[in-house]
C-alpha cells in the first residue's frame, strides 16, 4: 500500500522550504487553498454590526510529522467508534473552524515575515509551534461557557472577537483555521461550564444559537483533536489621508493627471 503523506506535512512536496522556524507558506490566490479558506472566512462572517474587513493574505501552515501522527491517530480511532463507524464517508467529521488569539509579532503581516517568534505571551507562535493544549485554556478569559476545552467556531467574525496585538504595532488581524476532529457531537444550547470532556458516547460539544449562545461554537477535550492549517491575515483597507482624498477628488473631476 502507497505511503501517505498529509498535505500539511513538511515533507509534502507543496510546502518545499518549511521548517521548524518557517512554517508559514503564503498561498496565491488561484491556489484551490486560497478559495477554500476565503469561502469559509465570508461565509463565517455573521455579525451584522461587524463590517466584513478585507483578506490580505492567507498562508498553509506546515507541520512535522511528530506533530501530524497523534492527530490522525486520534482521527482513526473517532472514526473506528462503534455507532460512528461507516454512518458517512468522514466519520471522524473532520472540520475546518476558527479560532482568535493573542500575537505579539507581526506574524503573516507581510508574505516574508513568516518566522515564527519565540515571545511566550505570544498565543499565535505558540499553537504553530506546538499545536494547542488544553490546560492553558481560561489563561485568558476565565469564562469558559462549555468548561475546560480547546474552543473554535465556523463563525470567523465571532473568532475575530478574541483577536489581539497587544502592543498595536499591527494594523492587521490575524485568524487560525483549524483542522478539527469533531466527531460525534453532543449539542446544547445551554452553558455547562463545569465540563472537563465530552458526555460519555461523544468527542466534542457544539454550541448552538438560541438561548445562551448567539453564534455557533464547538469544543473539543483533547489535544490531538486539533490542529492549526492555515493563517488568514485580514484587516480593514487603510483610510487615506486628507490630502490624498483631496487630490483623488481633484483628479477624478478633471480627469487630469496631477504633478506630484
Amino acid at each position: 500500500m502507497a505511503s501517505f503523506t498529509d498535505e500539511f506535512s513538511f515533507d509534502h512536496p507543496q510546502n518545499k522550504g518549511c521548517g521548524y522556524t518557517n512554517r508559514l507558506l503564503p498561498l496565491p490566490k488561484s491556489d484551490p487553498g486560497y478559495s477554500e479558506v476565503e469561502k469559509c472566512f465570508r461565509k463565517g462572517w455573521k455579525h451584522p454590526k461587524k463590517k466584513r474587513p478585507r483578506i490580505y493574505s492567507i498562508f498553509r501552515i506546515a507541520l512535522p510529522e511528530q506533530m501530524l501522527k497523534p492527530f490522525h491517530k486520534y482521527r482513526a480511532m473517532v472514526a473506528s467508534t462503534p455507532g460512528v463507524a461507516g454512518k458517512t464517508s468522514d466519520p471522524a467529521n473532520e472540520q475546518l473552524l476558527f479560532h482568535g488569539t493573542t500575537r505579539c509579532c507581526l506574524l503573516g503581516d507581510d508574505p516574508r515575515s513568516t518566522r515564527l517568534c519565540s515571545v511566550p505571551q505570544c498565543n499565535l507562535c505558540c499553537v504553530i509551534r506546538s499545536s494547542f493544549d488544553v490546560k492553558k485554556c481560561g489563561t485568558k478569559h476565565r469564562f469558559k461557557r462549555f468548561g475546560k476545552g480547546i474552543y473554535a467556531t465556523t463563525c470567523s467574525s465571532k473568532a475575530d472577537d478574541y483577536t489581539a496585538n497587544p502592543k498595536d504595532t499591527s494594523k492587521l488581524r490575524v485568524l487560525l483555521l483549524n483542522r478539527v476532529i469533531v466527531g460525534k457531537a453532543h449539542r446544547r444550547q445551554r452553558n455547562a461550564t463545569s465540563l472537563t470532556e465530552p458526555p460519555c458516547g461523544y468527542h466534542s460539544v457544539v454550541g448552538e444559537p438560541g438561548v445562551d449562545l448567539n453564534y455557533e461554537e464547538t469544543v473539543v477535550y483533547e489535544n490531538d483533536a486539533i490542529r492549526p492549517a492555515y493563517l488568514i491575515v485580514y484587516g480593514d483597507p487603510p483610510l487615506m489621508s486628507n490630502t490624498k482624498i483631496l487630490r483623488s477628488v481633484i483628479k477624478t473631476l478633471f480627469n487630469t493627471p496631477l504633478a506630484s
